[in-house]
C-alpha cells in the first residue's frame, strides 16, 4: 500500500526519544514521497511497483531533498511567529531535517526490502535483496506498531509533564 502509516511508527519513537534532534516532518515526507513511485506503478498496472526510489541510494537522496524542503518551508512558516517552541523549531533546522529525511528514505527501503521481493535496496551495486523475509511480515508490522505506540505514549507523557509545571 502506498504511503503506509506503519512506516511512521519507528519515527514517532525516535522523535519521542530525541525531540530536539529529529524532524518527524522530514522523516514522514520522505516516507510518502518514496511511495509515490509505487502508487504510480500500481495505478498503471505495471509491475514491479517498487523500483528506483526504493533503493538506499535514491531513497536517501529523496530523503535529503525532503529534509531540505521541510527546512526551507518550515523556516519560512515559523519565521513570522514570535515564539516557536524548541521541539517545533528543531523540526525545521537544516542539519536535523536533512539527516532525518535521509534516515527516513534509507529506513523506508530497509523496511520494504524485508517485506517485498521486488525491491533491490543495494542497486546499482547489485540486484540482490538479502533483506527479503529477514523477519516475518507479522514481526515487521508488530515492530512498526509497537514503536509507534511506545513513541506516542512517551510524547503524551512528556506533554502532560510540561503542562503540570
Amino acid at each position: 500500500m502506498p504511503a503506509t502509516p506503519f512506516h511512521l511508527g519507528p519515527g514517532v519513537l525516535i522523535k519521542a526519544a530525541a525531540p530536539r534532534q529529529f524532524s518527524m516532518a522530514a522523516y514522514s515526507l520522505a516516507q510518502v514521497v518514496i511511495d509515490v513511485e509505487s502508487g504510480y506503478y500500481m495505478l498503471q498496472g505495471e509491475y514491479p511497483v517498487h523500483r528506483q526510489a526504493h533503493t538506499f541510494l535514491l531513497g536517501g537522496m529523496i530523503g535529503l531533498l525532503c529534509g531540505l524542503i521541510v527546512s526551507r518551508v518550515g523556516g519560512w512558516w515559523a519565521r513570522p511567529r514570535d515564539v516557536v517552541p524548541e521541539a517545533l523549531a528543531a523540526e525545521f533546522r537544516l542539519p536535523i531535517a536533512a539527516v532525518s529525511g535521509v534516515f527516513g528514505g534509507v529506513f523506508h527501503s530497509l523496511l520494504d526490502g524485508i517485506m517485498y521481493q521486488d525491491i533491490h535496496p543495494f542497486r546499482p551495486l547489485t540486484d540482490a535483496n538479502p533483506l527479503y523475509e529477514l523477519v516475518s511480515i507479522r514481526v515487521l508490522y508488530l515492530f512498526c506498531i509497537i514503536t509507534g505506540l511506545v513513541g506516542a505514549a512517551l510524547l503524551l507523557a512528556r506533554e502532560r509533564q510540561k503542562r503540570r509545571y
